[in-house]
């Protein structure tokens, strides 16, 4: 007996601690395996075996992109996700076709069908019975039309991504089906074409746990927002708002910002390619959670507001490709979280702040386009993580470039194209760029023609190993490059600057356009006869060639310094091509030669 109770005991233990599924040696749901084999017949997986390739087996639990409840062994689980690129699914031929045997999963509660192409098919209306869904990805699926109705039924969704790329359109004729999905957290209707939408910032403002809201080039309308000064919002609902993108909607209303003052804990906003026409608002110093800021491509004008400098936790502020006049306001120093700050296209102007050098994460610092000048500050030197700066493109930067740029030695890129840097370098140094840009260790591209920096490139460029663009052109650069330098591509450095071992990068480097004597003194223009080793005057040199797969023409220069004129066509010397007599004949090999005795 007491065998028997042990035994008893010992069975409860299995039943107890092992599905029951388990113990009858069932692991996934007949019925659901087969909806799954079903799905997978209309799923063009062409460009990516390996998806279905564990599909096999009677125990689909197991299967890529499938999981199970651990008790039930109902799925609740399909990822069949394709990591394919949009242009693929522009230019992709075999379509995809959702099966209605996806109604069987009454359990799923997650479903990612993202980067399939449907081939501009309809949304399934079916969709909308999966009740449990808490997750639905269905973005850059190349489904299109109207959004169905039935959606309201997913009232336990928590995130809804319809993103859609340029080539399906898909429209919602309404949002009332948005009420009932009041768990909703992340929702992304990018590329959905909402112009017909009256009151959606309504409609939005019903779903009080939203953390995310992407409506990027959606075709929002001022007038359909129900957002004017006339007809404000009563209640703000969207208190949990954190990320929020209304870029690329070009008919909204600058009145649209004063309803964004009030949403004070959002982290991400980006209002890029709105295009307001309007002064800028000095609305966003109370959204000091603010760590990412767009407002590119807008046509702001006005300064640049103090309260900027209030958003102590800004990451990254994009306020390119605006009117921006004044100066930058000292208190942007106090964004000493800023990583990326970019000014392109502007014309802000003045002084580059003394205390620039509190932005000590700043990794990107665009000001292309402005008309700040001035000096650059000693402080520059503390922005050791620095990665990237352009301060080209019209603005006047000049005086000494300080030694502190040194300390810079995580700089990739430097452009500082056409501004007035000049010999303030101290008198030792008469112009020349400071010996600590060696430090430089990891700059690729350094440009700075059209400056007045003079005299040789300090021995310590030698140590600049990473370099592959060089350009000093419009200079009063002279001497040789240092040893050790990198293989860049030379831009117009003239041509007393190269040595023999120069002379061996320049072969690695045909096929790029490279000038060498644009800039150079007329007194130095005889140095040609240094890098002069042989001039191959047998055969006539081409004044132009086909080019390219529009058989372009393409036309060549040549100045031959201190040698009689050169004839284009015959390839001799005495005359030019102008007053040729000889009629170049061109064929399959090009142009012809001259003969011996016509050579002699």
């Amino acid at each position: 007996m007491a065998c028997l109770s042990l035994l008893g005991l010992f069975l409860v233990l299995v039943v107890s601690v092992f599905p029951p599924c388990y113990v009858h040696g069932i692991s996934c749901i007949e019925t659901e395996r087969i909806a799954l084999l079903s799905i997978k017949a209309g799923i063009d997986h062409s460009n990516n075996q390996s998806l279905f390739s564990s599909w096999t087996g009677q125990d689909c639990c197991k299967w890529q992109g499938v999981s199970c409840d651990h008790e039930s062994r109902h799925v609740i689980k399909l990822d069949l996700r394709q990591y394919l690129s949009e242009t693929y699914l522009l230019l992709s031929k075999p379509a995809s076709k959702l099966n209605v045997s996806l109604v069987q999963l009454h359990h799923l509660k997650y479903l990612d069908l993202s980067m399939n192409n449907f081939n501009n098919s309809p949304i399934p209306d079916f969709i909308g019975s999966l009740a449990n869904l808490e997750h639905l990805d269905l973005s850059n699926t190349g489904f299109s039309g109207i959004i169905p109705h039935t959606f309201g039924n997913l009232s336990s969704l928590r995130y809804l991504d319809l993103n859609t790329y340029s080539n399906s359109i898909i429209q919602a004729s309404d949002l009332h089906w948005l009420s009932r999905m009041t768990s909703l957290h992340h929702l992304d209707l990018s590329g959905v074409d909402l112009s017909n939408i009256a009151g959606w910032l309504h409609e939005f403002n019903l779903l009080p746990f939203l953390v995310v809201l992407k409506l990027s080039d959606a075709g929002l309308q001022a007038d359909a927002g129900g957002i004017h000064d006339t007809t404000p919002l009563h209640h703000l609902n969207l208190t949990s708002l954190r990320v929020l993108d209304l870029s690329g909607n070009y008919d909204l209303n600058i009145t649209l910002l004063h309803w964004l003052f009030n949403l004070t804990g959002l982290v991400n906003l980006d209002l890029s390619s709105c295009f307001f026409y309007d002064k800028f608002p000095d609305i966003f110093g109370n959204m000091s959670s603010l760590r990412v800021l767009s407002l590119s491509t807008n046509c702001f004008d006005g300064v640049l507001p103090r309260s900027l400098g209030n958003l102590g936790s800004l990451e990254r502020l994009d306020l390119s490709q605006n009117d921006f006049n004044g100066s930058i306001p000292e208190s942007l120093s106090n964004l000493t979280n800023l990583v990326y700050f970019n000014l392109y296209g502007n014309q802000v102007q003045g002084l580059m702040p003394a205390n620039i050098g509190n932005l000590r994460n700043l990794q990107f610092l665009d000001l292309i386009g402005n008309k700040i000048s001035g000096a650059i500050p000693e402080s520059f030197g503390n922005l050791t993580l620095l990665q990237h700066f352009d301060g080209s493109g019209g603005n006047g930067l000049s005086g000494k470039l300080p030694e502190t740029i040194g300390n810079l030695v995580h700089l990739q890129f430097l452009d500082l194209s056409h501004n007035a840097l000049a010999a303030a370098f101290g008198k030792a140094l008469s112009g020349k760029l400071p010996e600590s840009i060696g430090n430089l260790t990891q700059l690729q591209q350094l440009r700075m023609p059209g400056n007045g920096i003079m005299g040789g490139l300090p021995e310590s460029a030698g140590k600049l190993s990473s370099l592959w663009e060089l350009d000093l052109s419009g200079n009063n650069i002279n001497g040789t490059l240092p040893k050790g330098m990198g293989k860049p591509l030379f831009h117009n450095l003239p041509v007393e600057c190269w040595d023999g071992e120069t002379l061996e990068t320049i072969t690695s480097n045909f096929g790029n356009l490279i000038k060498v004597d644009e800039f150079t003194s007329t007194l130095a223009r005889s140095k040609y006869a240094r890098v002069c080793i042989e001039i191959d005057l047998s055969k006539p040199l081409c004044r132009g060639f086909w080019i390219g797969d529009d058989f372009q023409r393409v036309f060549v220069v040549v100045m031959y310094e201190r040698l009689p004129t050169f004839c284009y066509n015959c390839g001799l010397i005495g005359h030019g091509s102008k007053s040729c007599t000889r009629v170049a004949l061109s064929g399959a090999g090009g142009f012809s030669l001259p003969s011996r005795e016509e050579r002699e």
